[in-house]
């Protein structure tokens, strides 16, 4: 029997171990790139094999070779941050021929999101790169991919200093683009301390002791700005808002049996909408007076509700300037703390 040689790209790909044109950038040109720890990015070899193997990764980023080309092109195309496009990625086995090596069952394709996350990495930021993604004021996406590769390939060590100045950041950013899901972004900082799983797919360990210490250091902020334990800092989101979006599905089935109701009742509402205006026409002619004094309490109540909105504003924007210089100061000690290693 004649043994068949042949391998098509994507196989090919995965079997000498290359990443379809993406490389290194000039360390003599950018600096040297910043240490990481593990192989493959520490991360899980399906999600990792399949964005080595995956046409846009191959194709489209490995014509990318500077860094400004780099964050143009995740400024426009990432939209989410799930490691996995919505509905291709499933948690039970599928049996077909070459299911494995055209994607389907199991596999899945992955997002934008991790398919950057992977060309970032063949790249070899810098230091500063990594300081430049997560200070971003062009997309939040930069920002999350910048936490992402420290949270995957930053030594242990230095996870906790890079991520803690962000744990309370209140910038919306949207999860899932399906469900429209959004977390503040500090929520989702969180989740990258103190959870190993998020969305079927898997973040390195922290030691046992060390991740002791990053959910003290989480408890001993909350404590500092004066949150009880427990209470969620941004007032729900995250799962709560997948367990909405769950319940809105849900409900639409019950809206659309009301809609039937409601149109057999729009008639009957028409009649008691004009005698309702008739009565309310003759009342007209006595409540002037009442009318000019609701209006001036109503005056009163928005004057003092600008007044308190106001002040409000004044408050959060002290605590943000506080924070700013917290965050400051941990970024300088996180220097410090480096360059003495060194």
């Amino acid at each position: 029997m004649v043994k068949n040689n042949y391998k098509s790209g994507r196989v090919a790909t995965l079997m000498d171990g290359s990443y379809g044109g993406n490389e290194a950038q000039d360390p003599t040109v950018v600096g040297e790139p910043y240490k990481v720890e593990g192989q493959n990015m520490n991360m899980n070899m399906l999600l990792f094999n399949n964005i080595r193997a995956d046409m846009y990764f191959r194709e489209e980023l490995s014509h990318i070779k500077t860094w400004e080309g780099f964050l143009e092109k995740t400024v426009k195309e990432v939209r989410e941050c799930t490691p996995w496009i919505t509905g291709t990625h499933t948690v039970t086995t599928k049996k077909g021929m070459c299911s494995g090596t055209r994607g389907v069952g199991t596999q899945g394709r992955p997002t934008r999101m991790w398919t950057h996350l992977v060309k970032l990495w063949t790249m070899k930021p810098t230091e500063r790169q990594l300081e430049q993604l997560v200070e971003s004021k062009q997309s939040p996406y930069l920002r999350v991919m910048g936490f992402l590769y420290l949270r995957y390939c930053a030594p242990r060590a230095v996870v906790w200093d890079w991520l803690s100045p962000y744990i309370d950041e209140t910038e919306g950013i949207q999860v899932e683009r399906l469900t429209k899901t959004k977390w503040p972004l500090g929520k989702l900082i969180r989740t990258f301390l103190t959870e190993t799983k998020f969305y079927d797919t898997h973040f390195p360990r922290f030691p046992v002791k060390m991740q002791r210490d990053i959910n003290a250091g989480i408890k001993k902020w909350d404590k500092d700005q004066g949150r009880e334990e427990g209470v969620d800092p941004f007032g729900g989101g995250g799962a709560e808002d997948r367990d909405r979006s769950d319940r809105d599905r849900k409900g639409r089935g019950d809206r659309d049996d009301h809609r039937r109701y409601n149109d057999r009742d729009r008639g009957d509402r028409r009649d008691r909408d004009r005698d309702r205006d008739r009565s309310r026409e003759r009342r007209r002619g006595g409540s002037r007076d009442r009318s000019r004094s609701r209006r001036r309490s109503s005056d009163r109540r928005d004057r003092d509700r600008d007044r308190d909105r106001d002040r409000g504003e004044r408050e959060r924007r002290r605590r943000d300037r506080s924070r700013s210089r917290e965050r400051d100061r941990d970024r300088d000690r996180r220097r410090r703390r480096r360059d003495d290693s060194r």
